[in-house]
């Protein structure tokens, strides 16, 4: 790979980041709230459940995680079906999805900001809320915390579709041996 296609690969994957951040967003609190108002009202238990920013937030971020693991995946195998695995791409990427997420929440104060900026880090951190309702952590830890576990699990599937896809094409990984007896 070269420059311009490792620039437009990190660059895409950050892209992706914030895309699958909204629609976690869309889904985890939007699709639910829907979901609710259709809820009779005899089943408060459901309700409750469906507009819990906790149960939320978490089905946010699997949402989040899920969507990125499936383009994760993919890179896995592309990477080994073309024997181009690129680790250390992979991990710069990451680390700049990470840095690019919690960069903003650096400048976030919540005791000098109007009702519409504590409102837009909200959203925009939704999909770690969950660190913060579950720990009481304040946004910046449950950023840091949020995104490192989502991203850690792209690392993961990452490694294991490249490591499953070795494992089941093995021929292509073969050592060419050097014929000069």
């Amino acid at each position: 790979m070269d420059y311009t296609q490792q620039f437009k690969y990190c660059a895409f994957r950050i892209i992706l980041l914030f895309g699958t951040n909204l629609l976690g967003l869309i889904i985890g609190k939007g699709l639910f709230w829907v979901a609710a108002s259709f809820v009779p009202p005899s089943m408060q238990g459901v309700k409750h459940f469906l507009v819990s920013d906790l149960n939320c937030s978490v089905i946010a971020a699997l949402v989040m995680a899920g969507t990125l693991a499936a383009v994760f995946r993919d890179d896995g195998k592309r990477n080994a079906a073309y024997e181009d695995m690129d680790i250390i791409l992979v991990m710069i990427t990451l680390i700049l999805m990470l840095g690019a997420y919690f960069i903003p929440v650096i400048f976030y104060n919540p005791f000098d900001s109007t009702r519409v900026i504590r409102s837009l880090y909200y959203m925009f951190y939704f999909t770690s809320q969950w660190v913060t309702e579950l720990f009481g952590a304040e946004m910046k830890t449950a950023a840091a915390v949020g995104g490192g576990t989502v991203l850690g699990v792209q690392l993961i599937v990452y490694e294991l579709s490249y490591g499953a896809y070795r494992k089941k094409h093995p021929v292509t990984f073969r050592i060419p041996r050097n014929n000069d007896d």
